[in-house]
């Protein structure tokens, strides 16, 4: 009887994937056991290029935006524009709390603000330990401040694991039981080091899905699995064999699994981030059909560098963000799913509170966005994640020519992502071994 080629592969990847879901168990066996109650997803938007997040972020209260208009008069938003997030600061400069504004081009994430599903992490950045109300004299800094590329690999390796092969997001999934036929370390934008892991190889799609492996058809495909599955005295052809059967499986597995799900069922901007997180989405619905109960996801785009004409270009950019994250999360909510999943921004640094001519420069604190079910929002007690700086020169805030210094860390912020994930709080100081210098400092609350 001949067999079909559709459930050849679906035989085959089952008897493929037993080696590595033992090898998967035997490694977490003596780690620590996860809180896995209920399934989970966090989904990583990196902004590359350095985000002015404080142009994205703007204080509504009259005094900040006077300070913040002062500091950079040639791209200060209009105060009447800014959109109202109904989230303020407990404290701020000059003695009173700071009501936070959005940039209008985000007006796309008004709504998800009003129902109580977003808040915004104020000031925070790249921190080994604390600074602000610190000695800063004696104080160790992150190291290549203001590098793109490297400051990109710390936010997704932690201030202090700059060294290590893996991203704290692969870590943090080898020492969680996390079984199944698919890696959990999905990236919608390339090879990304937050997902790199002893334990699983990160699966990497374009927003379009799965790609096909050029010279296999139906035709070929019975003559190639009788050469992957021969032996060879060669050492080379005899892994390679094996690892390309299992990887083209996976792959036509993985295509067959997504043509179940409608990739047109909820409407997304016809952009880059919206592609990426639609495929997202699609992910998400099909995980029971992947056998993923906790999925990690890598988008993001780029082009925020913004040392020119910056009210255009980061008008342009902040749209195509806010739309794509409003459209993902109108589908998490009708699907009923928003509560299981965690969407949050990164980026390589902020930048100058002064301005250029028509742009901005590295700097190093910004603000980022946080958005999901679960996400401790206006409902609670309408207050943003963090102090509102003073933002005048040489005020405490100020590291060096208006490049203001984080006051929560990038590590922090994490540590609670992952613990929400179900990390085990008793091991969060192995993922970020610098928590211990903020043992003292109130830790951002970023859950209901």
């Amino acid at each position: 009887m001949k067999v079909s080629r559709r459930n050849f592969i679906k035989g085959s990847l089952a008897l493929s994937a037993t080696p590595a879901l033992s090898a998967c168990n035997s490694e977490t066996e003596s780690s620590p056991t996860s809180d896995n109650t209920g399934p989970k997803a966090l989904v990583g938007i990196f902004l590359f290029g350095g985000n002015d997040a404080y142009n994205m972020i703007i204080p509504r209260t009259d005094n900040a935006y006077a300070q913040y208009q002062a500091a950079r008069p040639n791209i200060a938003i209009d105060q009447k524009q800014l959109i109202d997030t109904g989230l303020k600061t407990k404290t701020g400069p000059f003695n009173e709390s700071v009501e936070i504004g959005l940039h209008p081009a985000m007006s796309a994430l008004k709504p998800i603000f009003a129902r109580g599903n977003a808040n915004v992490i104020v000031n925070s950045g790249q921190l080994v330990q604390p600074l602000i109300n610190h000695d800063k004299s004696s104080a160790l800094y992150p190291e290549f401040l203001m590098a793109h590329n490297l400051q990109q690999t710390m936010w997704q390796s932690g201030a202090l694991n700059m060294s290590d092969r893996q991203g704290w997001a692969g870590r943090m999934v080898d020492k969680m039981n996390m079984a199944g036929m698919y890696s959990p370390l999905i990236s919608i934008n390339g090879d990304k080091k937050w997902l790199r892991s002893n334990s699983h190889e990160q699966m990497q799609m374009a927003a379009s899905g799965p790609g096909d492996y050029k010279g296999i058809n139906t035709q070929t495909f019975e003559s190639m699995t009788t050469l992957w599955d021969q032996s060879y005295r060669n050492l080379y052809p005899d892994n390679y064999g094996p690892h390309m059967r299992s990887r083209y499986l996976e792959n036509e597995n993985l295509k067959d699994i997504l043509s179940t799900v409608d990739a047109d069922k909820y409407a997304y901007p016809d952009s880059k981030l919206g592609g990426q997180l639609n495929m997202v989405g699609r992910l998400l619905r099909a995980r029971d059909q992947l056998d993923q109960t906790h999925q990690i996801f890598m988008v993001g785009i780029g082009g925020f560098d913004t040392h020119n004409n910056q009210l255009v270009d980061h008008d342009a950019l902040l749209t195509h963000v806010a739309e794509a994250m409003a459209a993902f999360q109108q589908e998490l909510e009708q699907e009923g799913i928003a509560e299981q999943v965690t969407t949050f921004t990164m980026s390589d640094f902020g930048r100058r509170i002064m301005a250029n001519n028509s742009g901005t420069d590295h700097g190093w604190a910004g603000h980022q966005l946080i958005m999901g079910g679960a996400v401790k929002g206006i409902n609670q007690d309408d207050l943003a994640i963090g102090r509102w700086p003073d933002l005048a020169p040489n005020s405490e805030y100020d590291h060096n020519k208006g490049r203001l210094i984080p006051e929560i860390a990038a590590d922090q912020v994490n540590a609670e992502l992952a613990k929400w994930f179900g990390y085990p709080t008793d091991s969060i100081n192995d993922l970020f071994p610098n928590l211990p210098y903020f043992k003292d400092i109130e830790k951002p609350i970023l859950f209901r």
